[in-house]
């Protein structure tokens, strides 16, 4: 009888309520911020700093991307919640942010308070050493002053380009500075959009 008692770990518990809700969130559409935060606000129950984005695809398929916000601490919670996922008509769920294909890239851009990132208009240099790859990101307007915040929205441009796994596990770290003014200067550096492309050909190499 006390079978009826037993604790129920915080990923089943999740995984419990969302079916039980599932049917209301499928009409996330007509209020996306309602439904992500009661999603959330459930998720965060497993653990902190978890983060869930919803996306309808042409087939109707919604797709539930569970995030750890690039918290590479946080990477195997996602891979248990997604693995112990169950199977809902309707849904899929994906581990991770994913990448945007390289042709799509030219229709997004983030912008900051004294920047606008678009990935078309930046370059990246790539630095090797041994078995590590170093991104230094190029963009123009880069300052002492606004660092943080052109640093900040550059590593969200990037987590779509890479998609989030690969964007904290295949580069060891990332730099941005202001795109350089002279020809000669440029010379050797790459299109942006480019860097998944040399990102996995360095570790198919390696």
């Amino acid at each position: 009888m006390f079978g009826f008692f037993k604790h129920q770990d915080p990923i089943q518990k999740f995984w419990n309520w969302f079916q039980a809700n599932e049917k209301s969130l499928r009409d996330f559409q007509k209020d996306p911020d309602s439904a992500l935060t009661q999603v959330l606000e459930n998720l965060v129950k497993i653990r902190e700093g978890l983060a869930v984005e919803f996306e309808l695809s042409q087939n109707g398929v919604i797709i539930t991307t569970i995030s750890a916000d690039g918290d590479i601490v946080l990477f195997p919670v996602v891979q248990e919640i997604v693995a112990r996922a169950p199977e809902i008509q309707g849904w899929a769920f994906v581990a991770f942010r994913q990448r945007i294909p390289e042709d799509r890239l030219k229709e997004i851009s983030v912008k900051t308070e004294d920047c606008e990132l678009n990935p078309v208009k930046m370059k990246f240099f790539p630095m090797i050493e041994g078995d590590s790859l170093d991104v230094i990101v190029y963009v123009n307007g880069v300052t002492e002053e606004n660092y943080d915040q052109v640093a900040y929205a550059g590593l969200l441009l990037i987590d779509n380009i890479l998609g989030e796994y690969d964007c904290v596990t295949k580069v060891r770290q990332y730099d941005f500075q202001t795109m350089p003014e002279e020809q000669e200067e440029l010379e050797g550096l790459l299109p942006l959009p480019e860097l998944a492309k040399y990102v996995d050909n360095f570790h198919r190499k390696k």
